[in-house]
């Protein structure tokens, strides 16, 4: 009888102790679940910070590239507008020259007169 008594002791402490190996297997399978959890959710805020970080970088590079745009147009209409300039100077300076050379062709010369015939 003592013998049944300590196999049912036996059986009862391998039960226990099959238990709480199972016990421990579902709290380590539990641990591993909820780790893989936290990993998973801490890539996706990595991933969603570096979109963001992305997004602000080819914002910043679209308005550097909207700003030299904008700068060389305005180069552009600068030097368009001098050449306009110095074109209507030159045809400025051009009719002046031809308004000269039709007033001295019309006005005759008066510092030196034709000798009266001897």
């Amino acid at each position: 009888m003592k013998r049944i008594l300590v196999g049912i002791a036996v059986i009862g402490l391998g039960i226990l102790g099959c238990t709480k190996s199972v016990e421990k297997a579902q709290r380590d399978v539990q641990r591993t679940h909820d780790q893989a959890v936290r990993n998973i959710e801490r890539k996706q805020e990595e991933l969603r910070n570096e979109r963001r970080d992305a997004d602000e970088r080819i914002a910043q590079r679209e308005r550097r590239l909207e700003d030299t745009a904008r700068q060389e147009t305005d180069k552009i209409r600068k030097e368009e507008r001098e050449l306009d300039e110095a074109v209507r100077a030159e045809n400025r300076r051009e009719e002046a020259r031809r308004d000269e050379t039709r007033r001295s062709e019309t006005v005759p010369d008066t510092t030196t007169a034709p000798l009266p015939p001897e």
